[in-house]
C-alpha cells in the first residue's frame, strides 16, 4: 500500500486540533473546591519590578501542599462601566476544602510572603473566600 501525501496545511490543522484536545486547562481539573480570591490596589509609585516580584511570590504559593492551584494576573482595562478594572493584582488559590484553607491561612511561607512580600506594598486589599455548588 501507497502511503498518502499529507498537505502542510493538513498537518498543521491536525497538530493544532491534538494540542488543544491534549492541553486541558488543569483548573478544570478541579470540580469542587474553595477559592480564595484576593484583589489588591498597591500603593502608588510600586515600581514594576516590586510588581513582577510580588505576583512571582504569588505564583510560588502553588507548591504549598494545601494548594491545588494557583491564578494571578493584572486587570484588563474596560470601557464597561460593570467592570472594576482599578486593582492592581487579583489572584485566586484553589483548595480541595475548608480545612485546607484553614491550614494555607497559617503556612509560615504563606504569612511570610503576605508580610514581607504583599502587605508593605498594598493600599487596599479585599478577600473572597466561597465554596464550589
Amino acid at each position: 500500500m501507497k502511503p498518502s501525501k499529507q498537505s502542510p496545511l493538513t498537518l498543521l490543522a491536525l497538530t493544532v486540533l491534538l494540542s488543544s484536545a491534549l492541553a486541558i486547562p488543569s483548573v478544570m481539573a478541579v470540580s469542587s473546591g474553595v477559592y480564595h480570591t484576593v484583589v489588591f490596589w498597591l500603593k502608588p509609585g510600586t515600581p514594576d519590578q516590586k510588581v513582577d516580584a510580588i505576583i512571582e511570590s504569588i505564583k510560588s504559593l502553588e507548591a504549598l501542599p494545601m494548594v491545588e492551584k494557583v491564578m494571578v494576573g493584572t486587570a484588563v482595562m474596560s470601557d464597561r462601566a460593570v467592570v472594576d478594572d482599578s486593582f492592581s493584582i487579583a489572584f485566586t488559590v484553589i483548595f480541595k476544602d475548608e480545612a485546607a484553607l484553614s491550614a494555607y491561612s497559617v503556612d509560615p511561607t504563606h504569612k511570610k510572603i503576605s508580610s514581607e512580600m504583599t502587605m508593605p506594598y498594598v493600599e487596599r486589599g479585599i478577600i473572597y473566600d466561597y465554596k464550589s455548588r
